[in-house]
């Protein structure tokens, strides 16, 4: 709890700092390269004061510029950052619409890319992830949680259709990413962080050039089992 607490006065001075230097540079530049690079020394700060060791596995697939959807399973609000820390380059994501209306954090989001989804509005949804489609298709790279928020028991959720028609549409393939130990440090309902071990592991790509939507439903069921069997498995086989 104690370092909880800690986190909970560092984090938010650290992001208004980051934001005040990285803000100013990127709209002068027109690069993010600095917000990016802030953003993932937040996190590593973060991760150090909870105690939290990343073990990452599989990372060698990653060929020397990455262009793919990434997506990972999500049960804690400890698994994406982890993920973002690791992933090379500028990879955008898209966010809940709520976070999109926090000062200084917005900015920042909005500036590297990163499209805010409206999850109670169906038809303001399919137009976010049009628009992510057409920025995956000029080289962007995008980190998706295809089960569409966190999973409260731990459990893999059944998997959403937006982010399986991103990734035929633009066809860039996909890369699963299995996350383990996250829910475990800091489950869903929780500001509680416990320090251990969070275990990243990446899977062979899924090609999705050729394919149309009637293959949404095998293309999802391949990427659920290749994370369900990586969780299933555990940690550190």
């Amino acid at each position: 709890m104690f370092r909880s607490l800690i986190l909970l006065v560092v984090l938010p001075v650290y992001t208004l700092f980051a934001g005040v230097i990285a803000i100013p540079v990127a709209a002068l530049t027109g690069s993010s390269f600095l917000l990016y690079s802030l953003g993932r020394l937040g996190v590593r700060i973060g991760f150090f004061l909870a105690g939290i060791r990343l073990v990452v596995r599989g990372q060698e697939r990653l060929p020397g510029t990455p262009h793919f959807i990434y997506m990972m399973n999500h049960s804690s609000n400890l698994d994406v950052p982890a993920v973002f820390l690791i992933l090379p380059g500028e990879v955008r994501a898209l966010g809940k619409k709520e976070l999109f209306k926090l000062p200084v954090l917005a900015t920042a989001m909005k500036m590297g890319g990163f499209i805010p989804i409206d999850r109670s509005n169906r038809e303001r949804a399919v137009e976010s992830m049009r628009l992510a489609g057409r920025i995956a298709r000029d080289g962007a790279s995008f980190l998706l949680a295809p089960e569409g928020t966190r999973s409260r028991t731990g459990e893999l959720l059944p998997f959403k259709k937006g982010g399986f028609y991103l990734a035929i549409d633009s066809e860039v393939p996909i890369l699963p990413i299995t996350v383990s130990g996250a829910y475990e440090l800091m489950p869903p309902g929780t500001f509680a962080i416990r320090p251990g071990t969070i275990e990243i592991f990446f899977h062979d790509p899924v090609p999705t050039a050729g394919l149309n939507h009637k293959d949404r439903q095998r293309l999802a069921e391949e990427v659920r089992r290749q994370i369900g069997e990586r969780l299933a498995a555990g940690v550190g086989v």
